[in-house]
């Protein structure tokens, strides 16, 4: 794992298979959220209890229905042979208040929880009463199967685009989880670094939230903010500037996040119309729909501005690899990379049982860039991207360039830049020592710059990958799951 630059002593082991989910899973809380992990869980015959907080809940099929608060003698009795809890409560007291009487009453289960809107995805989280537990965000989880599946530098390649241009509709529901997915999955070492416009009301107040938590992010990307003026119809549109903006870089792909169904579907077509007044050629307008609304999730006819639905609640689970025993397997490889590199001594180099789950999320991460590097080195990603889910490690018979000094060393640079950007996403900037209560790290410069020990990680990431790609291991790159989502 690149994100922690940290190590400690110990061998390094072969990865052991994940167990899966067959065992007894716990879910907590009143979000629509849950509904769909009960359900999935329900088509797996996977027995779940599920704790809801309050009363007057109507009976589910699969599901043991507990009423009323959680405590931690109700956690203690519900725990026993569970593998897991889910935690998703729409009041973020009620889900700090649900995650301790879990750990008063089982203190070795693990527990996932869905991010709030002020827990901003899971980062900076380290102390406190979340340390430990696994964040996610369910935007954010929905946000890297949409780029998996269209990934922007490609779009932007077929499109003849010099670079990506995304525009974002909407920063307060879900936009800061669209804007690291779209940091880190588009950079290539062919185009400049991406270009984001955020139409947002209150855009100058974002623009200096984003300032103070994240000071050096405008060196790895242009972002711009852009105020249509307050508005009660979603469908009026700041024309003018939008003209603009596709003046100075046409748009790559567009997303549409705003705080309801409704409102966003009405947005986004508007867009679309605009779009074919204009003759814009550009990529999908990605829809955030909490209900699904009937939108396709892939592009299915390839007309301009094509609309396109995700972050259903009822795919949360299976993107959140629920159900799917490899969903880690990759993210463990990548750590094992680190592990065999990095210096002993510090916590990120630990077994994968034993890491924090910063660090965890940070492997996670790398798995997103990994359709820019391959773009980067001439793979037909379109071809790759063709291949059914879960895709096999063999590349499915599309050749994998040999990784000669020459490629190593541009992959290796970009890693570089895909780590300063995670980085700088969780608020760190340059100072000449590490400093992790201040956030500062003294490799935040060019690659050129750096030492050898520290070029010889972002080497090992990328000889990490080019070994998977090119053998029969693993199960595949995604959750066997989103296959059937896509279908």
């Amino acid at each position: 794992m690149r994100g922690a630059r940290t190590a400690a002593t110990g061998p390094v082991t072969s990865v052991p298979a994940d167990t899966g989910s067959t065992r007894p899973l716990l879910v907590v809380g009143d979000h629509p959220l849950i509904d769909g992990v009960v359900a999935a869980a329900a088509r797996r015959r996977t027995h779940v209890t599920w704790i809801t907080g309050g009363e007057g809940v109507a009976e589910v099929p699969g599901a043991q229905l507990v009423s009323g608060p959680l405590c931690p003698s109700t956690a203690r009795e519900h725990a026993s042979g569970v593998q897991r809890a889910i935690v998703a409560f729409t009041d973020e007291a009620r889900q700090l208040s649900a995650i301790e009487a879990l750990r008063a009453g089982a203190p070795d289960l693990a527990i996932t929880v869905n991010a709030t809107a002020g827990w901003q995805g899971g980062r900076n989280i380290r102390f406190g009463p979340l340390a430990g537990v696994r964040v996610v965000s369910q935007v954010q989880l929905a946000v890297r199967d949409l780029h998996w599946r269209n990934p922007p530098p490609l779009i932007a390649q077929q499109l003849g685009q010099s670079r990506v241009h995304a525009l974002l509709f909407g920063f307060g529901r879900g936009g800061d989880a669209i804007l690291s997915d779209l940091l880190l999955c588009s950079l290539t070492g062919f185009q400049p670094a991406p270009l984001v416009t955020i139409v947002d009301p209150g855009a100058e107040a974002l623009r200096a939230d984003l300032a103070r938590r994240c000071p050096e992010l405008g060196r790895s990307a242009d972002i711009r903010f852009l105020d249509p003026g307050a508005v009660d119809d979603p469908r009026r549109l700041p024309v003018e500037a939008l003209r603009r903006a596709q003046a100075e870089a046409p748009f790559t792909l567009a997303h549409v996040s705003i705080d309801s169904d409704a409102r966003a579907l009405s947005l986004a077509r508007a867009f679309h119309a605009l779009a074919g007044r204009e003759r814009w050629a550009m990529g999908p307008v990605c829809v955030r729909l909490a209900g699904g609304a009937g939108l396709p999730r892939l592009p299915v006819s390839g007309e301009p501005a094509e609309l396109l639905g995700f972050g259903a609640n009822a795919e949360f689970a299976e993107s959140l690899g629920l159900f799917d025993p490899g969903s880690d397997y990759l993210a463990r490889l990548f750590h094992q990379a680190y592990r065999r590199t990095a210096k002993p001594g510090l916590p990120a180099n630990r077994p994968w049982d034993e890491l924090d789950e910063e660090y965890r999320e940070s492997n996670r991460r790398l798995l997103v860039h990994l359709p820019a590097k391959l773009l980067t080195a001439g793979v037909d990603l379109a071809a790759w991207l063709r291949i059914p889910l879960p895709r096999p490690n063999n590349m499915g018979g599309i050749p994998l360039p040999a990784l000669d000094a020459r490629l190593l060393e541009q992959l290796a640079e970009l890693e570089h830049r895909r780590w300063m950007v995670d980085r700088r996403l969780s608020g760190w900037r340059h100072g000449p020592a590490r400093d992790n209560g201040a956030r500062l790290h003294p490799d935040l410069v060019p690659y050129a710059d750096l030492d050898d020990y520290t070029m010889e990680l972002d080497r090992a990431i990328v000889r990490e990958a080019w070994e998977t790609l090119g053998s029969a291991r693993g199960s595949g790159f995604f959750a066997q799951g989103a296959e059937k989502r896509a279908g």
